[in-house]
């Protein structure tokens, strides 16, 4: 792992990322799973494949890209910086950055999107961290004084909502 922002960047899995998505492949019960929504990023619909096949269908939204990192992307990550744009109540979006509001938002869209479309479905989201973050907290719940880096999504790893508890 070599600790840049990737944000929005269009790129490819690496080797690491192809071999995590095949070993998560192994844990997942296809047959649990009612369609899959997916990132246009191609390291997300790389993943998507890797981790479906042809068994699931894979519909693309844009609703779910990263989170835009601006004139950060490709750079190595500063804690200090980056715990910036965590900030609620500073919503900053300086180097432009997708403010956090805005992140928190574009998730909360997305769900009810996927509650209205698609009730009572299971759906695998195949996603990205910074996304990830904004969708647990819309799920479980925030407000200003949140510390959005207490939860720090990994990658290919599973996390599982009921959607009958939000």
């Amino acid at each position: 792992m070599k600790g840049l922002l990737q944000g929005s960047a269009d790129i490819e899995l690496n080797e690491e990322g192809i071999f995590e998505a095949k070993e998560l492949s192994k844990k997942i019960n296809l047959n649990e799973i009612d369609i899959c929504i997916c990132s246009p990023l191609k390291r997300a619909k790389q993943t998507a494949k890797i981790l479906v096949g042809d068994k699931v269908k894979i519909i693309y939204d844009d609703l779910i890209v990263e989170r835009g990192f601006g004139d950060l992307e490709g750079k190595k990550i500063i804690f200090d910086l980056i715990s910036r744009q965590w900030d609620y109540k500073l919503n900053d979006s300086t180097h432009n950055i997708e403010s956090i509001r805005d992140c928190l938002e574009r998730a909360n869209k997305f769900l009810n999107k996927i509650k209205d479309k698609y009730p009572n479905k299971t759906i695998l989201i195949v996603s990205h961290g910074s996304f990830i973050k904004a969708l647990h907290f819309n799920l479980v719940g925030y407000n200003e004084d949140t510390d959005f880096l207490s939860f720090n999504p990994k990658n290919t790893t599973i996390y599982q909502y009921d959607s009958g508890k939000f």
